[in-house]
This record gives C-alpha cells, structure tokens and sequence, in this order.
C-alpha cells in the first residue's frame, strides 16, 4: 500500500503545540489589566481599546481550557470597580462576548491572525454597545457614542498582540489542521 501524501488529521511531532502555561495566560491577563490603569488623558479615552478584552479573546481561543466564562465574569466585575462604572455593566458584556467567542472559536482557528480580526470585529463592536446601552439604560453620564470606537481599536490591538503571542507560544499557521481535499 503507498503511503500518503495527506496531511494527517492530528498534527505529529513538532507540530503538536504545547498548551499555553498558566504563568503566560494569567501573567498576560495582568499586564493588560494593568494597561487598563494607566492615566490616559480624557480627550484620547474613548480610543483606548480594551487590553483586558483582547487578551481574554485570545486566550479563550488558544487555551480555552484555561480562560472561559468565569474568567470573562471575573474581569469583567474588576474592571468595573477599577472604573469605576455600574457594577455588572462591564461583567455582562465581557460574559456575553466571551460566550459568543467560546461558539466561533472552532472556526476562528482556520483563520489567520488578521482573518480572525476581521472575525472578531462584530463581537468587539456588539460588546462597546452593550456596555454603552446598559450605561444609557442607567443614565449613567460618561455614557458616549464615541466609546464605541473602543471597538474599532481593539481589533485593531489585536492584530500585533495576536501576532507576538502566536511567537511566544509557537501557534503557527502551518499547525492548523487543514480540510481533507485541499
């Protein structure tokens, strides 16, 4: 019998990724918890994209095992009594957002870094919204349109995180597991 030119269904040898520590996903949650405490100016705050936010995604992509639901519920409540804001607003939308991402995730994995951008671009815009509506539902007076840009920036941070933790951990594209047929 010949053998197979085929790819096989499980990546083999250097190929396998190993998991991602918990030193690196939790260690990389805190610097962007941390990033979200920097004094940025009020005029620029509306373009701040949310660091918690990416990296979260991020992680419930590449190791799931480790960040899900919980996780997006505990930020989410921690950012909001960093901020300062309705206790529950951020803690909702990270909840919601993180559930949709946790659905998508098979499907985001096929897709390159920036394909995963443009994938993730409607669930960071939909979470702005929705901590936006629950702000104007509470009428809550740093409630502004303009946050929803938040969304725009974020997609656009994580295309060079996404990039730099793919390097760190070893997630290459070549390690994707391609169709049968192709």
């Amino acid at each position: 019998m010949p053998l197979s030119t085929e790819k096989p269904l499980v990546p083999q040898g250097p190929q396998l990724i190993a998991p991602a520590s918990r030193r690196l996903v939790y260690g990389s949650l805190l610097l962007a918890y941390l990033a979200t405490l920097l004094p940025w100016p009020p005029g620029i705050l509306w373009l701040v994209p949310d660091f918690t936010l990416v990296l979260l995604f991020y992680w419930i992509i590449h190791a799931p095992h480790l960040a899900g639901l919980g996780l997006a519920m505990a930020l989410g409540l921690l950012v909001d009594v960093t901020l300062g804001t309705l206790i529950g607003q951020h803690a909702l939308a990270y909840t919601v957002a993180a559930f949709l991402v946790i659905h998508v995730r098979r499907r985001l994995e096929n897709f390159e870094v920036s394909g995963r951008a443009l994938q993730l671009a409607p669930i960071f815009l939909g979470q702005q919204a929705l901590v936006l509506i629950a702000g104007l539902a509470f009428g809550l007076p740093d409630a502004d349109w303009r946050y929803l840009a938040t969304g725009l920036t974020a997609v656009l941070f994580w295309l060079p995180v996404a990039h730099l933790l793919d390097r760190l951990t070893g997630w290459t594209n070549e390690m994707r597991i391609e169709p049968a047929g192709r």
